[in-house]
């Protein structure tokens, strides 16, 4: 893990200057538990998984079980794949953990953020809680929390971002390809 947060890193996690170019609510507009999003950021594509959930074991092990798919042992990619659940499963042990001890009357969904992010110099992902404004029909995300920051190798960053847009999207990863072309063009 490290931080990118020195040295002119911050903008590549600074959300003011976010676009959001497409956007979809997942796993499906009728069971939402959060949306996937394309968003361009200073001049980089970003990849991002909101989530307001109450069932955030089952929303992280929907994520584990498509990592898997998708990164099988032997698999170039396959040592990222792990570091980045790893990190997965650390933010839902503290998360579930602050939100068992604000007692039982207290809102019981989750707010995370999950970012791939295409820095041409240094790809990464960014792992946090996020502050959500609206329904999960119309999210709006307001600010985040410090992110863990787990730098990883270009390959993985960006296939994944193709993978992830591909499922939520429900397009062939070639679509997906060109979906992040279009909006990196735009």
């Amino acid at each position: 893990m490290i931080s990118l947060l020195a040295g002119g890193g911050g903008t590549m996690i600074d959300l003011t200057g976010d676009v959001i170019v497409d956007r979809v609510p997942v796993p499906s507009a009728d069971r939402p538990q959060g949306e996937v999003r394309i968003v361009r950021r200073n001049g980089r594509l970003v990849v991002q998984t909101l989530l307001k959930t109450k069932v955030l074991k089952r929303v992280i092990g929907a994520i584990a079980d498509k990592e898997r798919r998708g990164w099988p042992e032997g698999a170039s990619g396959y040592a990222d794949a792990r570091r980045y659940l790893a990190a997965l499963e650390t933010f839902q042990q503290a998360a579930l953990a602050q939100r068992d001890a604000a007692g039982p009357d207290a809102d019981r969904h989750v707010n995370a953020l999950i970012e791939f992010i295409d820095a041409p110099e240094r790809p990464f992902v960014a792992i946090g809680s996020a502050e959500i404004d609206g329904a999960k029909n119309e999210m709006r995300l307001v600010g985040r929390a410090a992110p863990v920051i787990i730098e990883l190798s270009a390959e993985y960053v960006r296939r994944n971002m193709r993978l992830i847009v591909a499922d939520a999207f429900h397009v062939t990863p070639e679509e997906a390809s060109a979906r992040i072309a279009r909006a990196g063009a735009k």
